[in-house]
C-alpha cells in the first residue's frame, strides 16, 4: 500500500459524460428562451471542458459519518467565500459556464465522489449542456422549477441521468434536498434552520456550507445534516494537560528514534513491539514494486531495504491516521494527506525539501485532530525550524502553502489566486491539488482495506 508514495493517483475521466437512459435530443428538449443552432453551439460549448478539471471552487463536503464524501463546485468569478449559497445563482448562467461547471463536477464523480453545485435549471435546457449531467451530481436549482408544469420534462430527464435535484436556501416540494449557507450562524441558529427546513419539506435532505468551526460542523452532522462544509482547522482544543493516545505515543516514539538516527537494531526492536506495524513494514518490503530477488523475513532487513526516509514517511502517515478521536477524523485524515501531497509537489517553488514539506502539510491539522494546542502536539517531534514556524507561529516561507491549501478548501478563490501567483498560477496549483485529492483518497482506501 505504501507504494502510493511513489506513484500518481489513478487516471480520471475528463470531458463529456455520455448520457444513458433518457438521453435527450433536440426534438425532445424543452423549448428555450434563446433560440440557437444546437449542433453548432453544442460543439462550441463542449470545447470549454478542457479547463474544467482544474479550476473553480472545489469545497470539501463531509457526510454524516464524518468522511469526505465529495465537493461543492462553482464557476470561478461567480462566487467567493462570504457570498451566500442561497443567492449565488439567482443571476442567469451562461450555457458555456454551465458546461464548464458540469465538467468540473465530473472530475469528482469520476473519482467516486458526490458533486454539489448551485445553478439555474434554465441553463440545463440546452441538450448539449444536459448531456454532461451524470449520476453522483447534486444540482441545487436556483430558479424554483419544481412547481412549474413547463419544467417537469426537464426535471424528469435530469433524474433519469442520475442527478439528485435540490434547491438552495429555501426547501421546496419536489426537491430532494435543500442546501443553505451557514456563514455567520451560531450552532443553535444552524440547527434551528435545519429543523425549519425539515418541517417545511419533510423527508428532504438538509445540507449546509460555510459553517464557522469544526465543532459546529460536527454538531450539524450529528444533528442529521446529510452533508456539510466549513472550516476544518478552527476548533475548541483541550487544556494543556491533554495527552496522546497510547497508539499515537508509540508512533511518536518511533519517529523520535528515526530522527535521532538510532541503530537499526534499536529501531527494529521498537517496531517489533507493534504487531500491526511489523506486518505493514514486512508487507511493504516484500512488495513486487521493489523488485527484490529474496524475501525479506525480519524487521531489521525491512528497515535496511526501505531506508529511514521511507520509514519516517510511513510513520508520519500512521501518526495522522491514528488520530481518530473526532467524529470527523476520517475527513481530517484525508484532508491532511491531500495537503501533504500538494505541498510536496510544490516544494521546488518555495525552495524546501519535498519530504519536510510533505510532513509539514500532513501535520497541519494535527492540533484539531489531537484536540490539543499545536505546540504541544509537535513538542515530541524534532521538526526543522521552517516547519515549526509555519505550523506553530503561522509564518515563514512554508506557511504560504498551508494558507493556499486552506483557501482552496474554504472557497477563498481571490486569496488563492494571489497566493498562487509565485507558484505557477492558480490553474497550475489547482491541477496539483486535484491530483493530491485523488492520491489521498486512494491511500486512505488502501490503508483501510489492509487494516492499518
Amino acid at each position: 500500500m505504501w507504494d502510493l508514495f511513489r506513484k500518481n493517483a489513478p487516471g480520471r475521466r475528463d470531458g463529456p459524460v455520455k448520457g444513458g437512459e433518457g438521453t435527450a435530443d433536440a426534438s425532445s428538449a424543452p423549448a428555450t428562451a434563446s433560440a440557437h443552432d444546437a449542433g453548432t453551439q453544442g460543439l462550441a460549448l463542449l470545447s470549454g471542458l478542457g479547463r474544467a478539471a482544474t479550476a473553480g471552487l472545489r469545497r470539501p463536503l463531509l457526510d454524516g459519518k464524518g468522511a469526505l464524501a465529495g465537493f461543492e463546485h462553482a464557476v470561478p468569478g461567480r462566487v467567493d467565500a462570504g457570498q451566500r449559497t442561497d443567492a449565488r445563482a439567482v443571476a442567469p448562467m451562461a450555457a458555456e459556464d454551465a458546461v464548464w461547471l458540469l465538467g468540473s463536477m465530473e472530475t469528482s464523480v469520476a473519482a467516486g465522489r458526490r458533486a454539489l453545485a448551485v445553478m439555474p435549471s434554465a441553463a440545463l435546457e440546452i441538450p448539449e449542456v444536459r448531456q454532461q449531467v451524470s449520476a453522483g451530481m447534486m444540482l441545487a436549482l436556483s430558479d424554483a422549477p419544481f412547481g412549474d408544469p413547463a419544467r417537469q420534462d426537464l426535471l424528469a430527464d435530469l433524474r433519469r441521468r442520475g442527478a439528485v435535484l435540490g434547491t438552495p436556501g429555501v426547501p421546496r416540494a419536489g426537491a430532494s434536498f435543500v442546501v443553505f449557507d451557514a456563514t455567520g450562524l451560531d450552532r443553535q441558529a444552524l440547527l434551528n434552520r435545519a429543523e425549519a427546513c425539515r418541517i417545511a419539506a419533510p423527508g428532504s435532505g438538509v445540507m449546509a456550507t460555510g459553517i464557522g468551526s469544526l465543532d459546529d460542523l460536527e454538531a450539524a452532522l450529528h444533528g442529521g445534516f446529510q452533508m456539510a462544509a466549513g472550516l476544518f482547522d478552527s476548533a475548541t482544543l483541550r487544556p494543556e494537560g491533554a495527552t496522546m493516545t497510547p497508539e499515537v505515543s508509540r508512533i511518536v516514539r518511533l519517529l523520535q528514534l528515526v530522527m535521532e538516527n538510532a541503530d537499526t537494531s534499536v529501531l527494529a526492536r521498537a517496531i517489533r513491539g507493534d504487531v500491526s506495524l511489523t506486518y505493514r513494514l514486512l508487507r511493504q518490503a516484500n512488495s513486487p514494486l521493489l523488485g527484490l530477488r529474496r524475501t525479506i523475513e525480519s524487521v531489521e532487513q525491512a528497515v535496511q531495504m526501505l531506508g529511514r526516509q521511507t520509514l519516517y514517511r510511513m510513520l508520519t502517515v500512521l501518526l495522522v491516521v491514528g488520530c481518530d478521536g473526532r467524529p470527523t477524523s476520517l475527513a481530517l485524515q484525508e484532508i491532511a494527506l491531500a495537503r501533504a501531497r500538494m505541498m510536496e509537489q510544490l516544494a521546488p517553488a518555495v525552495g524546501g525539501p519535498r519530504e519536510a514539506l510533505f510532513t509539514t502539510g500532513l501535520l497541519s491539522l494535527v492540533d484539531v485532530m489531537m484536540q490539543m494546542p499545536m505546540a504541544q502536539a509537535l513538542a515530541p517531534l524534532s521538526l526543522p525550524d521552517p516547519a515549526r514556524t509555519a505550523l506553530i507561529d503561522g509564518s515563514g516561507p512554508w506557511r504560504v502553502l498551508i494558507d493556499l491549501a486552506r483557501s482552496l478548501e474554504t472557497g477563498q478563490m481571490a486569496l488563492a489566486e494571489e497566493l498562487a501567483k509565485p507558484l505557477g498560477g492558480l490553474d497550475a496549483v489547482q491541477a496539483t491539488m486535484l491530483e493530491a485529492w485523488g492520491w489521498a483518497a486512494e491511500l486512505i482506501r488502501t490503508i483501510k482495506t489492509e487494516g492499518a
